[in-house]
């Protein structure tokens, strides 16, 4: 067990929780989320991306998504550097089918929504994601926020929002991440923002956020 995971859980392990009935309940919400999921077999929607960011004008994009289960994902978003890619991937369905340790953290709500916090260690040593807390609405069975720590781009927080309570899949899509990582800039930029072969500390906004929202969405069932 490397070094970062038992820091990880010490920490998480010393938060109140509810001990064995806690566990079994993170345990259903989490497979419920999961069997929710699996029952579609793939769906298609327009996207428009939106980001906002204070250094930068991007322009709105409009483009194709589309999902085959069990993880084939087409989403092009080309010229769109700076984006956090496994965020618009559902890599948080990759994780919930692998390896790892579920800490209940309780209850919080969002959005005035009654949602249970749920926090997962990776078992895998190789995996990129650190930590990941989900905000889960334990009735609905959907992700209503979450929050994604990496180890190659730093962290990102997503919340979900959907346009009615029997369906999966969110309409929007609003994600903060961080962008202090300067390998995720194009090279033109970097140069801008560079002194001395140094980062300019006020040259760039600690976080940005972009908004995805989806039309056309057509799920197909399994």
């Amino acid at each position: 067990m490397n070094t970062t995971r038992i820091i990880l859980l010490s920490i998480l392990m010393s938060l109140p929780v509810f001990q064995s009935q806690a566990q079994n309940q993170t345990d259903e919400i989490l497979s419920s989320v999961l069997l929710k999921f699996d029952e579609i077999a793939g769906f298609e929607a327009d996207a428009l991306i939106k980001v906002d960011v204070d250094f930068i004008n991007i322009k709105d994009r409009e483009v194709k998504i589309s999902f085959t289960s069990p993880d084939k994902f087409d989403f092009d978003i080309k010229g769109l550097a700076l984006l956090p890619k496994n965020g618009f991937k559902m890599e948080y369905m990759d994780l919930l089918r692998s390896e790892y340790t579920a800490i209940n953290a309780g209850p919080e709500s969002i959005r005035e929504q009654n949602t249970v916090i749920i926090k997962l260690i990776p078992e895998s040593i190789d995996s990129d994601i650190i930590l990941a807390q989900l905000w889960i609405d334990p009735v609905l069975a959907r992700i209503v926020r979450m929050k994604t720590f990496t180890r190659s781009s730093g962290s990102y927080l997503i919340d979900f929002f959907f346009c009615s309570p029997d369906i999966i899949l969110p309409n929007k899509l609003e994600v903060v991440f961080d962008i202090k990582n300067i390998n995720m800039l194009p090279g033109s930029m970097m140069n801008d923002l560079m002194s001395d072969g140094k980062l300019k500390d006020d040259s760039v906004p600690d976080e940005a956020k972009v908004t995805v929202e989806y039309n056309n969405l057509q799920i197909t069932k399994k």
